[in-house]
């Protein structure tokens, strides 16, 4: 297969794939208009469900399975995590023995387990939507648990390393060996707590921003300490709900090269539009504004995002360039799992192909040199 189409650096180019794989990547030698820009696939680290499907509970069927990861492509997701949030320790193995199988089976664009908890911190300005009762101390055993029933599928793990910092720390130290990636997040964690967990192998924070006080003293916040930490990287929600447009600037403008991007959906993304929906064992609401709450509390419970529309309304809010924060939501997140996922000879064929304008119009998606997705 041969195509023709512009970089988002703005160089025209004659892309060549054989194999599910990119043969080569040249130069266009003459004027061409109208080509269509390419882009590597999006990867999404946080996806707790989608297109009407909530992976935090037992699916309806195959088709279900299909149609939400069928929808993920329709929105330039060539790689996801499914995002676990925190539930009974039998209530993971259900979730993890089912989805393992679905996976094995037909993996189709997901790479594997993102668990957000229950290694969380239950405190009202720190939990958001997740079940305080459930949450627990960080647990080498469990995390044995989790790697017999998935083997290599957990990929990234959040927790809040303050709740019990050397639990943490010997957990931390027990995944890396087995290619597992550490996030802080839904936590309080500052200062010497925070380094400690940085220098152990924590990598990230988990949408910064959210699940922290409302009100915290100016120099003393989870926000300034994470950004003062050196290396640490940190997903950002772009749905202009999670964080305000101006806290969106200032945030990913000083993350830079540090900036991640994630959806954080939920089953009402890509769905039918305002209605209650599941989020595991919570009933959340959708908005006729498209914001996803809980109906008691109206705190935020994941978001209806799409990652296809989220990488242009973080191009709009941030003031980065479009290949920048696409690199954001696609390339980077591929590195932090291990993978190589840049347009370049050798690595898998899983790209999009964008309107000729520029504008939020995705035309095809590629999955491994295969089209899972062409507009109509």
């Amino acid at each position: 297969m041969k195509i023709t189409a512009r970089l988002l650096s703005g160089d025209a180019c004659d892309v060549k794939v054989e194999h599910g794989r990119f043969a080569s990547i040249t130069p266009h030698k003459t004027k061409v208009l109208d080509l269509p820009w390419i882009a590597p696939g999006l990867v999404d680290i946080q996806v707790n469900g989608f297109a009407g499907v909530d992976f935090n509970r037992a699916l309806e069927s195959e088709e279900a399975w299909h149609h939400a990861t069928g929808q993920l492509y329709a929105h330039g997701c060539t790689g996801f995590l499914i995002a676990l949030i925190t539930n009974t320790e039998e209530g993971f193995r259900e979730r993890l023995r089912e989805l393992t199988a679905r996976i094995r089976h037909e993996p189709r664009n997901c790479l594997g387990f993102h668990m957000e908890g229950p290694w969380l911190n239950p405190d009202p300005a720190h939990r958001g939507a997740h079940w305080a009762d459930w949450m627990q101390k960080p647990s080498v055993r469990l995390l044995d648990d989790w790697r017999t029933i998935t083997d290599s599928l957990i990929k990234l793990i959040t927790l809040a390393p303050e709740i019990d910092l050397d639990a943490s720390i010997e957990v931390i130290r027990a995944g890396a060996p087995h290619g597992i990636r550490f996030f802080v997040g839904h936590s309080g964690a500052m200062g010497e707590t925070l380094t400690r967990a940085r220098e152990a192998g924590a990598a990230g924070w988990t949408h910064l921003g959210n699940a922290a006080p409302a009100v915290a003293p100016k120099f003393e916040n989870v926000l300034l300490h994470a950004l003062a930490q050196p290396g640490l990287l940190a997903s950002l929600i772009p749905d202009g709900q999670h964080v305000p447009p101006h806290a969106f600037r200032a945030l990913a403008q000083a993350l830079g090269p540090r900036l991640l991007l994630t959806t954080d959906a939920m089953a009402g993304a890509a769905a039918n539009g305002p209605g209650t929906y599941t989020l595991g064992e919570t009933q959340v609401t959708v908005g006729v504004d498209g914001c996803a709450r809980l109906p008691d509390s109206g705190r935020l419970a994941g978001s209806t995002l799409t990652p296809f529309e989220g990488v242009f309304r973080a191009e709009q809010m941030s003031g980065l360039y479009l290949e920048d924060v696409w690199r954001a939501f696609s390339t980077r997140p591929a590195e932090l799992l291990g993978l190589s996922r840049s347009l370049n000879a050798g690595d898998p064929a899983d790209f999009c192909l964008i309107s000729p304008d520029k504008t939020p119009d995705l035309l095809a998606t590629y999955h491994r040199g295969e089209c899972v997705f062409e507009a109509a």
